[in-house]
């Protein structure tokens, strides 16, 4: 059996995030508190929430610790974007003295534009061809070629590496054109936009590594939340099922032991007034002795039959009727919080002649018993897969079942399965109102 104190331990090794509804996935650092990584299994590190992270973290600066600021991909590839049209944007100014203002104006507008197509569209196919078109533009027209970079910026994010090298040809077809300051800043642009999109490439990859490692550490914790409850559940059975195995036992050892010497010497001290009636003095003497022993006797027959009454539980003695028979394949489904003495008896017995009945004259393989509660009666439903007997047959054993359910004010039906399922189906129900004894 599984003790207790292992599961703190498994749980251990899971770490809730908060799913907030505007809240991004919250990632985890490699620091902890002492107490926790001293706790840690071996072979495992302590993953720490964003409110265990009480010192300074070690992750790269890549990271996405929540020490760390928040990186939005759109968001920050606009930024990025942003940064680099107003860049070229000066750097055509400086580059193109004698350009008219409205042509690169223009220019700035159609850069713009197609760096909005190129995050606007989610199919790759449709990036690609937004870019081939922004770069035969900027091949064609020497003002739109100053804003090679933010194109190069878009190749690299969306992944086309086959298209990032040749954003160089835009750039070197303005270079008659451009003086040589403009030229060398629109090249230190170029590098700069190839590192910003693989910097925020890589922290969408990152980020999604994250929410996939949360998604499954979640599912994890649910799973060893779900198993930590039926363990303790059944450590909880099965300690109720021992203490009530327990006062069965001390009720038979006071009954079969105690209770027969109190009998034999009540009965041996009426035998001795009985046969020393003329003495008068030894029967006043044997009269509170005679009834000592009945107060006597009378209590231990009263702590017998409580212990006998506590030892008794509903559910086992359901479970125990239906894996009784070994060829049948039983299911029970116990839903009731507190079951009347009378009325577990009366389900027992039911459940103990139906499924013989199934096994015998239905020749079932299966069962499935479900006892539950509704607010005013609790009702016993018993199915099985055998062949279904007809409805105006009324045996012994049905007859005994209906008897049972109807001396405690309850009803009783047999009836076949629906058309389509083979077998029978046994329903009874008991009142409430038959609680108090």
């Amino acid at each position: 059996m599984v003790q207790r104190h292992h599961v703190p331990i498994a749980l251990h090794q899971i770490v809730h995030f908060d799913d907030g509804a505007h809240r991004p996935p919250a990632p985890f650092c490699a620091v902890a508190p002492p107490a926790w990584r001293a706790n840690a299994p071996l072979g495992f590190f302590a993953l720490c929430p964003e409110t265990a992270a009480a010192r300074k973290c070690q992750m790269s600066p890549l990271s996405s610790c929540p020490r760390r600021r928040r990186y939005n991909g759109p968001m920050d590839r606009a930024i990025d974007q942003t940064v680099l049209l107003v860049l070229c944007t000066a750097c055509a100014l400086h580059g193109l003295p004698g350009e008219n203002p409205a042509v690169l104006v223009g220019a700035c507008l159609a850069a713009f534009s197609a760096a909005g197509l190129m995050e606007f569209f989610r199919a790759a196919p449709h990036k690609a061809a937004t870019g081939i078109v922004f770069l035969a533009a900027c091949c064609a027209w020497a003002p739109l070629g100053a804003f090679a970079p933010l194109g190069a910026y878009g190749a690299v994010v969306n992944h086309q590496r086959w298209l990032a090298p040749l954003w160089l040809v835009p750039l070197l077809l303005c270079w008659p054109r451009l003086n040589p300051a403009a030229f060398g800043a629109l090249a230190l642009l170029a590098a700069l936009a190839a590192f910003m999109a693989w910097r925020s490439r890589t922290r969408t990859a990152e980020e999604q590594r994250l929410r996939t490692l949360r998604d499954n550490l979640q599912e994890e914790h649910l799973a060893l939340a779900a198993r930590a409850r039926n363990l303790q559940e059944r450590q909880d059975l099965e300690v109720h099922c021992a203490v009530l195995d327990e006062r069965g036992r001390i009720a038979r050892e006071i009954h079969d032991n105690v209770g027969h010497l109190l009998t034999r010497a009540l009965l041996q001290t009426r035998a001795l007034a009985v046969s020393r009636q003329e003495d008068a003095a030894l029967s006043a003497a044997i009269a509170p002795l005679e009834t000592t022993l009945d107060e006597a006797l009378a209590t231990v027959r009263a702590s017998v039959h409580n212990l006998h009454q506590e030892a008794f539980d509903p559910r086992q003695a359901l479970e125990e009727a239906v894996c009784d028979l070994p060829s049948l394949q039983g299911t029970l489904r116990y839903e009731v919080c507190h079951l009347p003495r009378p009325v577990a008896l009366a389900a027992i017995a039911i459940v103990r002649e139906g499924l013989s009945n199934a096994v015998n004259h239905g020749h079932a393989s299966a069962a499935s018993v479900a006892l539950e509660e509704f607010p005013g009666f609790f009702r016993l439903r018993l199915e099985n897969n055998g062949t279904a007997r007809p409805t105006d047959t009324d045996g012994m054993g049905i007859a005994s079942m209906r008897q049972r359910a109807e001396a405690l004010g309850g009803s009783f039906s047999f009836a076949p399965r629906e058309p389509h399922l083979a077998g029978s189906r046994i329903i009874a129900t008991f009142p409430k109102q038959q609680e108090q004894p």
